[in-house]
């Protein structure tokens, strides 16, 4: 079987909105009994993006479904989503870089 090992690199842009009077200390703190030892909205941006970017447009446990450019996604269940956050999309998958080589015996 012939192998050929890829590096992929991209890069994705988003800007994270949160309404601070839904996600403010005290629902950090419900939110760590049960998920994530996050403290603050960068940490909790920085997981979103991160997830948005590995798995594209889906429920993110702990979170729900968030709002997309501030609009429900089209294939979200009402009551799953977010209201309380949005993902505004800058960029996605708009600068990918691949690089692959044969791998030898």
């Amino acid at each position: 079987m012939e192998e050929i090992q890829c590096l992929v690199e991209r890069k994705d842009k988003y800007i994270i909105e949160f309404d601070e009077s839904v996600c403010n200390k005290e629902w950090m703190k419900k939110f760590r009994r049960y998920f994530y030892d996050f403290y603050t909205l960068e940490q909790h941006a920085q997981h979103i993006a991160q997830f948005r970017a590995r798995f594209g447009s889906r429920h993110i446990e702990g979170y729900g479904v968030p709002l997309e450019n501030g609009e429900v996604p089209y294939w979200a269940d009402k009551d799953e989503v977010n209201r309380a956050i949005n993902i505004r999309i800058i960029s996605e998958d708009s600068d990918i870089y691949v690089d692959s080589n044969k791998r030898q015996e």
